[in-house]
């Protein structure tokens, strides 16, 4: 049997916390610089505009400034919102940025879905699939070197290698079977509850790993690409506390926190969806978890615990030492 490889460990911030956003940039790149002492593999952040659910419009621009804090970390969007950009300066930016920090980039796209940021980028969410689909082409062409024009220039700077570090997130079968069609790396939730009201059809209850398995089975499935190997990223809720009772404490405010913020049936998700409790029964649960042997990324998060900056540095070291070593 082949030995599988050994299981990137990525860490993940929303930038959710209620601090000036000068602060909050601060303690996102105090995580990612501890994140690399600790031996993680990536640091990523998602784009979130106006202010919703989470505190970071332009992650291109926070990842240049994290470049320049560290020197191995791997960095990472997850997601860039494709449709409510213009392709081909996200390339250029993309470049750029992948330039700065000596090829380090990981690009996570995805379509989003909130009407309200839809309407203030003048975007239609019934367009956001096929806006993605032509934006996706434009990037992947523009990072491969192919001409922005007919007989027109090549991007600049080029992404050499660029193009077979991205990733697609997707809450479904169609979308997963695109990403390995593309290439591209497949990128999951923290959550199988699909941010778009209705389009979930997951049994409450259901663990995550088994509500995800027909994704990862079909991208598996239609991978294509003789040259390169299937890439397929976890992204999972972990908060891990000395004592059961304190990490208990602080998951119950944060659930209650979500809660009002985000619905109950978002927090029940939630709830169901997080890997909570002292370092021994953080690593029984992920290791309980049908993905974990199928992937290559597992990428962590205290959202929606948000227990705040030093309890979120100490669950870091807590999963680095006394959980990671008992992964893959």
């Amino acid at each position: 049997m082949t030995a599988q490889p050994p299981l990137r460990l990525g860490v993940f911030t929303r930038l959710v916390d209620d601090a000036p956003p000068a602060e909050l940039y601060a303690q996102a790149l105090e995580l990612f610089a501890a994140a690399e002492e600790r031996g993680f593999a990536s640091g990523w952040v998602a784009q979130h505009h106006a202010g919703q659910d989470g505190g970071l419009p332009s992650p291109l621009v926070f990842l240049a400034a994290a470049a320049a804090r560290t020197r191995r970390l791997r960095l990472g969007t997850g997601i860039i919102t494709l449709p409510m950009e213009d392709p081909l300066r996200l390339a250029e930016d993309a470049a750029v940025l992948d330039t700065l920090s000596g090829g380090r980039l990981e690009l996570g796209l995805g379509t989003g879905g909130g009407a309200l940021v839809s309407a203030l980028f003048g975007r239609s969410p019934a367009d956001r699939r096929a806006a993605y689909a032509d934006g996706l082409r434009v990037v992947r062409d523009a990072l491969a070197g192919a001409e922005l024009a007919p007989g027109g220039p090549a991007l600049f700077p080029p992404a050499p290698g660029l193009a077979d570090r991205l990733w697609e997130a997707t809450f479904g079968v169609p979308g997963a079977v695109r990403a390995a069609e593309h290439g591209s790396g497949l990128m999951l939730a923290r959550t199988s509850v699909s941010p778009v009201p209705g389009s979930s059809s997951v049994p409450p209850g259901t663990p995550l790993g088994e509500a995800q398995l027909p994704l990862v089975e079909a991208y598996l499935a239609h991978w294509k690409r003789p040259d390169s190997t299937p890439r397929i990223g976890l992204s999972r809720s972990v908060y891990v506390a000395p004592t059961r009772a304190e990490a208990l404490a602080d998951a119950e405010a944060g659930f209650a926190r979500y809660a009002a913020q985000a619905g109950p049936e978002a927090a029940r998700g939630a709830r169901n969806d997080s890997c909570v409790g002292t370092p021994d029964e953080v690593l029984a649960a992920l290791r309980a978890d049908r993905l974990l042997p199928l992937a290559t990324d597992l990428i962590i998060q205290v959202h929606p615990v948000d227990p705040g900056p030093d309890r979120t540095l100490r669950s870091l070291h807590l999963f680095a030492s006394e959980v990671a070593p008992g992964l893959r």
